[in-house]
This record gives C-alpha cells, sequence and structure tokens, in this order.
C-alpha cells in the first residue's frame, strides 16, 4: 500500500510540476503576442506617417523651383537698390535747389 501511495504521490507531483511549467510559458507567450501585436501597430502608423510624409514631399518645391525664386529675389533687391540710388540723387538735387533759393531768395 505504502508503494502504490508513493507513485502515485510522485507522480502527483510530477503533473503539478508540468502544469506549473506550461502555465509559464503560456503566460510568457501570451505577454510575447501582446508585445508583438502593439508592435505591428505601431509598424502600421508608421507606413501610414511615411505614405502621407511622402505624399507631401512630392507637392514641395524642388531646387530648381526655390532657385528660380532666388534668382527672381535677387532681380528685384537690384531693381530696389537702383531705385533707392536714384531717389537718394533727387532728394540731394532738390536740397541743392532749395538750399540755393534760401540763399538767393526768389529772384
Amino acid at each position: 500500500m505504502m508503494e502504490i501511495r508513493d507513485w502515485l504521490l510522485t507522480i502527483s507531483m510530477i503533473g503539478h510540476f508540468s502544469y506549473t511549467l506550461w502555465a509559464y510559458v503560456d503566460r510568457r507567450s501570451d505577454k510575447t503576442n501582446e508585445r508583438m501585436a502593439e508592435l505591428s501597430a505601431k509598424v502600421e502608423k508608421l507606413d501610414k506617417d511615411v505614405s502621407v510624409l511622402s505624399a507631401a514631399s512630392s507637392a514641395a518645391p524642388s531646387h530648381a523651383d526655390l532657385s528660380d525664386v532666388y534668382e527672381s529675389i535677387n532681380k528685384l533687391a537690384a531693381t530696389v537698390n537702383q531705385l533707392v540710388g536714384e531717389n537718394r540723387g533727387q532728394s540731394d538735387t532738390l536740397r541743392l535747389i532749395l538750399n540755393q533759393i534760401t540763399q538767393k531768395g526768389m529772384q
């Protein structure tokens, strides 16, 4: 009788140990699956973000467009500088005329 009880106790301990080991591995696998699902969702969101950025960048101005804008701004700056110079010249001439009028009077 003692021998049967010892065998049953040993079988029970092995079964309990096996169940504990299986439960540990199963819980660990569930956590891994959860992490993989989260990672998969992040990758999908990143793919969507990249496609949005690609679409936005296709509508962005190119280097050639920016070069044309730069050239246009340089031409405009040269014209403005010329007009400022001419305006200063006219102001100086007007000052000289007014200075002569104030010195000699309106004779």
